[in-house]
């Protein structure tokens, strides 16, 4: 069965209506007729070679939407060019301690993503993580805890005699 679509060809509901005050009238010409490549503002157009005036400068922090985290906010910082993005609180945990151990992950331990504060981060492994996040909110660290996932990148010096 074939759908009736002659509806669509022509604009049949405009026919035998005047044409609107801007429609060209028979014989006008428009006036950009045989001007290919018109510039009518060299002097502010984009240039060849310019650095766009949105571009963002390395140190430069920005807040992010995650999809898969249900639209939560986090910060992220630009560490080089041309597009080097890194989660701001895993910058800082790597300013402060140096290094963030393979399979860790940085957590807020207020549960405010945006809170970036060295106070308010601590490194856990992925496996820990589910520990302390649950349907019902953030379950709070002890002293304890903090102090067992704190002592992991505390880094030991160890003289040789």
């Amino acid at each position: 069965m074939k759908k009736d679509v002659s509806y669509l060809i022509g604009n049949k509901f405009a026919k035998g209506a005047p044409p609107n005050k801007t429609a060209f009238k028979k014989g006008q010409v428009p006036w950009n007729k045989g001007l290919k490549g018109l510039r009518l503002s060299p002097s502010s157009e984009f240039k060849k070679g310019r650095e766009s005036t949105t571009r963002a400068r390395i140190g430069e922090i920005r807040t992010r939407k995650n999809k898969k985290e249900g639209f939560k906010k986090r910060l992220f910082i630009k560490v080089a060019e041309p597009n080097v993005w890194v989660e701001h609180a895993k910058y800082v945990w790597k300013k402060y301690y140096g290094r963030i151990i393979k399979g860790d992950i940085v957590h807020h331990i207020d549960g405010d993503s945006l809170n970036d504060n060295i106070n308010n981060l601590i490194a856990l492994p992925r496996a820990d993580h589910p520990i302390f996040h649950s349907r019902w909110g953030i379950k709070p660290l002890t002293m304890e805890q903090i102090n067992f996932y704190c002592d992991r990148y505390q880094t030991v010096v160890i003289e040789v005699i």
